[in-house]
């Protein structure tokens, strides 16, 4: 699934420096599930205030997380 976070330069750095994202579901599912970015790209808005990351999201297996 292609996925964009928006934010600021500090917001967007935070994101890329974390391997896997921890995501909360709805209650009726799986409380917490664990996520990969690949194929992350950078642009800015033209305003120059905001940073969009587009980047594959992938579910992360339990063993791969724990490693």
């Amino acid at each position: 699934m292609r996925v964009c976070f928006y934010g600021t330069d500090e917001e967007i750095t935070r994101i890329c420096q974390r391997p896997v994202l921890a995501m909360v579901g709805p209650r009726r599912t799986q409380s917490v599930m664990a996520f990969e970015l690949l194929n992350i790209s950078v642009t800015t808005d033209p305003y120059g205030s905001l940073f969009r990351l587009a980047a594959d999201l992938t579910e992360a297996h339990r063993e791969e997380v724990t490693e």
